[in-house]
């Protein structure tokens, strides 16, 4: 029997995901929160695996993403700014520990890139399901399916109009295969499920109006591949085409979870700030 094609193992992994995703989101709670640690984790393990040549400091980076994850559930976006700073603590307390060797600015340096990078990224995903508190919890689930599915949309839209149409290239040197087409078939797909998901969103949320998922839809739309290039920038610098195999089709945590890290971030700060949620 011959095997399924990458291009079929892709799409039904991506439907698999989609789904547990929907599930844990609808569920939201300690179910929610258990979810984006895990991943956290199994993502700066990734990080480290990729970074392994400079020789990150592991375990503070470790304890700095739950101490991010726990601030973002148990606390507010105040709480996960001082976890910031305990976590520049501990990975500082852990260099002083190595002493003054050779490489232990890189190693410290690459320690604390990871865990604010896989940390801040989850512990924001926690903070925007917590949106509206008991009063208007909706809001909050309503926001991270708004991020996913917008995210994941212009991801899956982006690899099929580039692959079809693409002949511009968008970051030659960083990921080749990335073109302006594909970017832009992203962006209008990303707005475009934004935009549909918003209609239901309004039953839930009254002040919730189509200018807001067209502005939320093309914030996602733009800063999701600029996580997904960052990705591609450490991967290019370590030589490694994948960040992991867990995800067959996708490759790793970092792989599937690249874009949405840095959309989440930005998507919190938009709907707490600008649109004032």
């Amino acid at each position: 029997m011959p095997s399924p094609s990458p291009l079929f193992t892709r799409v039904l992994t991506g439907v698999a995901i989609g789904l547990i995703a929907l599930v844990v989101v609808v569920r939201g709670g300690l179910v929610f929160w258990v979810a984006m640690a895990v991943l956290a984790v199994i993502g700066l393990n990734e990080f480290y695996r990729l970074t392994d040549a400079y020789r990150p400091v592991r375990l503070p980076g470790f304890l700095a993403v739950l101490c991010l994850m726990a601030a973002a559930q148990w606390g507010d976006v105040r709480w996960v700014l001082g976890a910031v700073g305990l976590s520049f603590a501990l990975v500082a307390l852990f260099g002083l520990v190595i002493g003054p060797k050779q490489g232990v600015t890189v190693r410290l340096a690459v320690t604390l890139l990871g865990a604010l990078y896989l940390g801040l990224g989850f512990a924001h995903l926690v903070l925007l399901r917590g949106l509206g508190g008991e009063d208007l919890a909706v809001l909050g689930r309503d926001a991270v399916l708004l991020v996913v599915f917008g995210t994941w949309a212009g991801d899956t839209m982006a690899y099929f109009t580039g692959r079809w149409f693409g002949s511009t290239p968008m970051a030659p040197v960083l990921s080749p295969k990335k073109t302006w087409e594909g970017f832009a078939g992203g962006l209008i797909s990303t707005v475009l499920m934004v935009v549909f998901i918003g209609l239901y969103v309004h039953y839930d949320v009254p002040d919730w109006g189509p200018g807001y998922s067209v502005a939320l839809g093309f914030v996602i739309g733009i800063v999701g591949p600029l996580g997904d290039l960052f990705e591609s920038l450490v991967k290019r610098d370590v030589q490694i085409k994948d960040s992991g195999r867990g995800l067959p089709g996708h490759g790793g945590v970092l792989d599937r979870f690249d874009a949405l890290l840095w959309a989440g971030v930005a998507a919190y700060y938009v709907l707490t700030l600008a649109l004032g949620f």
